[in-house]
């Protein structure tokens, strides 16, 4: 019996991270650029370097960091950040065309998350928006449960405290559903 080529152990590693990942890359990207293309270089990326890790755990949080990098690289341009706004606010009222004000809520709750600190935002989508567990963030950030849930626990109550005032009865939690079934 013959050994299993590399890339074809890359992609037995890979399937069962497959649509995690790519709701990932869709709510980093959303508006911005295409969530393939991003996804598609992350993996491109890491299959080259899937012979040369020694601990292949590590090799999913390169790959979120790279999705990262570039949308970082992409924003930033201020001109290019207006105009990826803008096109994600008509992206979310294309997909909501008879719920405008969803629309308009889901991209003010998209602006707040943008202004997350980057490991809280990164825990914050990767559970409730991908569907990541706490113990799978954690190894991806290189740290601990608790740590990961202390982010995510900052993350919604910083959200809550700015959406108190607006006096919409959705959770945050059920904002992130919807933004979350939106995606892909």
């Amino acid at each position: 019996m013959t050994a299993a080529s590399p890339s074809a152990e890359f992609m037995d590693w890979y399937a069962p991270f497959h649509d995690r990942f790519m709701k990932y890359c869709a709510s980093q990207t959303f508006g911005l650029a295409s969530a393939e293309d991003i996804a598609q270089d992350a993996v491109l990326s890491a299959l080259e370097q899937w012979n040369r890790l020694e601990d292949k755990d590590r090799l999913l949080a390169y790959m979120i960091g790279i999705v990262n990098h570039r949308v970082r690289n992409q924003l930033r341009s201020a001109r290019v950040q207006q105009r990826y706004l803008q096109e994600r606010r008509r992206h979310l009222s294309d997909r909501l065309p008879a719920q405008p004000e969803l629309a308009l809520d889901l991209h003010y709750l998209l602006r707040a998350i943008d202004l997350l600190p980057e490991q809280s935002k990164e825990a914050l989508l990767l559970t409730a928006v991908s569907g990541w567990s706490i113990r799978e963030v954690a190894d991806i950030q290189q740290s601990t449960p608790g740590a990961v849930k202390t982010r995510i626990s900052r993350a919604r109550k910083e959200l809550r405290e700015k959406f108190a005032e607006d006096g919409k009865p959705l959770r945050i939690s059920e904002r992130l559903t919807i933004y979350a079934s939106l995606l892909l």
